[in-house]
């Protein structure tokens, strides 16, 4: 989705959410005549500790707990792409006190993408879309090409020899780089690699050439110099780096994959509790502690409703299912 639609998307929850805040309490009664919540709920995340979505989940879920007056837990349970954490919450009793809190991909497009899942899209009941954010594409320093114009005429007189990171295949990375391949109209050559810091490392001294990622990832990098962002998601340019222009700007205004996270809950909760916890991370999303903490890495607060997430997250579908496609990758 792109940065108008993001707008959008955020002002008309905001006002929707606004006029509900004061009819619907955030604690409501749930299927079983009980007040909800009124024990301890779990976020299940699928990264591990210290990563970017853990810190962020963190601040979220300590908001989240003074708000409802209830504790909430954090479980680290990373693997698999995210398919770990997402079955857990998939076979968790439908009640609301069990929810992922997770980009939209296994959600989105992971049916396209592997053969055999333990779950399907509509094994969730999506909460809310909490953030969104820009992504770019990467250079080390040496590399010649200073503008996407001079990129892409790079790349066309020299089909598959320029290279682009990622963490695997399927991966955001990886994805985005099938996706810049379409819309740029260029041939580059897909290189996986284990670990980030070495993806780092090596496009900084040129050894791999692209790296296709949020800004927030490497932000501090382009920052210091180490490497050079071409452009931007989205429809406005970041104040963080107001020197590099959007992707429409810069003449390929197709290309817009965002990052993105939202909470889930397992299918078959009660709306009223659904609705009860998209009103609470609503709330959350525009404290001005966690506004200012997602503007800090490039995101946008969001903090939806439950009807527009899942609106946003058809229409991700249609457009990453297109790429998956396009790239022919397949995973057990």
């Amino acid at each position: 989705m792109n940065g108008n639609s993001d707008n959008v998307t955020r002002r008309r929850s905001l006002a929707l959410i606004g006029a509900a805040a004061g009819a619907w309490p955030l604690s409501v009664i749930d299927a079983w005549g009980q007040s909800f919540p009124n024990r301890s709920l779990r976020v299940v995340l699928p990264v591990g500790p210290g990563s970017g979505l853990d810190a962020r989940a963190r601040e979220v879920t300590q908001k989240l707990s003074e708000l409802l007056g209830q504790q909430v837990v954090v479980e680290n349970r990373p693997g698999a792409g995210g398919i770990i954490a997402m079955n857990l919450v998939a076979k968790a009793p439908a009640d609301g006190y069990t929810l992922a809190l997770a980009g939209i991909a296994p959600v989105a497009y992971y049916a396209a993408l592997y053969r055999k899942l333990p779950f399907a899209p509509e094994d969730f009941a999506p909460v809310s879309l909490l953030a969104t954010g820009p992504s770019s594409v990467y250079a080390g320093p040496g590399f010649a090409p200073r503008s996407i114009e001079e990129l892409v005429a790079h790349a066309k007189s020299r089909p598959g020899q320029l290279t682009f990171a990622s963490q695997g295949i399927g991966t955001f990375q990886h994805l985005a780089g099938e996706w810049f391949k379409v819309a740029a109209g260029v041939d580059l050559l897909h290189v996986p690699y284990k670990e980030y810091g070495q993806i780092l490392t090596d496009l900084e001294t040129g050894r791999v050439t692209l790296l296709f990622d949020s800004t927030g990832a490497v932000l501090g990098h382009v920052q210091g110099g180490k490497l050079k962002a071409f452009a931007v998601t989205g429809a406005q340019r970041l104040g963080s780096l107001p020197e590099v222009p959007t992707f429409a700007e810069a003449g390929l205004p197709a290309y817009e994959p965002s990052i993105n996270y939202g909470v889930f809950a397992p299918a078959g909760t009660p709306p009223t509790v659904v609705e009860s916890l998209s009103l609470a991370f609503a709330k959350v999303q525009r404290s001005k502690e966690i506004q200012e903490s997602l503007a800090r890495f490039g995101f946008s607060s969001q903090g939806t409703t439950s009807v527009e997430f899942a609106s946003y997250i058809a229409a991700e579908r249609e457009r990453w299912i297109k790429v998956v496609k396009a790239s022919g990758a397949q995973l057990d």
